[in-house]
């Protein structure tokens, strides 16, 4: 997932600037899963210092951000017959623990798409379209435009059509 981030910040006099234009550090794209993609575009603290020049994306081990933090994130999601056949199956699963650490840990083995954050997330559907689903089997369809709070519920994101659907999270992190 090639993201241009674009972060701007203060110089020692306080005027703005442009800290790095670049693409986002922390993005992947899945091999064994065609259309699956994540990017980590930013991370803070709950009061990052203000205009910092430095760039925390990196420096959290975990894409849940800690209570009061936030954390953006932007994700492409395949259809749900891609997700539940990937090419190597072990590599796959190696490559998500990899790329989504403290997020992969929130997902349930019995069922793989369905997990629960402690965060409160706000989801911006900006391609295609999703189908959100909640503990009980209640769903929603959610398209392009649509937006999502997502309160720390246990849910499970599903596409169910023939492509690619994308969106942005916004992620609260709430107290544990």
């Amino acid at each position: 997932m090639h993201i241009r981030r674009v972060v701007t910040g203060h110089d020692a006099q306080g005027r703005s600037l442009f800290v790095s234009d670049a693409p986002a550090p922390r993005a992947k794209d899945f091999i064994d899963m065609p259309g699956y993609a994540i990017a980590q575009l930013w991370c803070s603290d709950a009061q990052p210092p203000q205009g910092s020049a430095e760039d925390p994306t990196l420096e959290h081990a975990s894409l849940i951000p800690l209570p009061g933090g936030v954390s953006m994130l932007m994700i492409s999601l395949p259809p749900d017959s891609v997700m539940a056949a990937p090419l190597d199956p072990p590599r796959a699963l190696g490559e998500m623990v990899a790329a989504m650490p403290g997020l992969i840990e929130c997902f349930e083995a019995q069922d793989p798409a369905m997990h629960r954050t402690p965060t409160v997330d706000y989801v911006v559907i900006t391609e295609g379209e999703l189908w959100l689903e909640l503990d009980d089997g209640q769903r929603r369809r959610v398209s392009a435009g649509d937006v999502v709070i997502q309160n720390a519920t246990r849910h499970a994101w599903r596409n169910t059509s023939q492509q690619v659907a994308k969106a942005v999270v916004f992620m609260h992190g709430l107290a544990r």
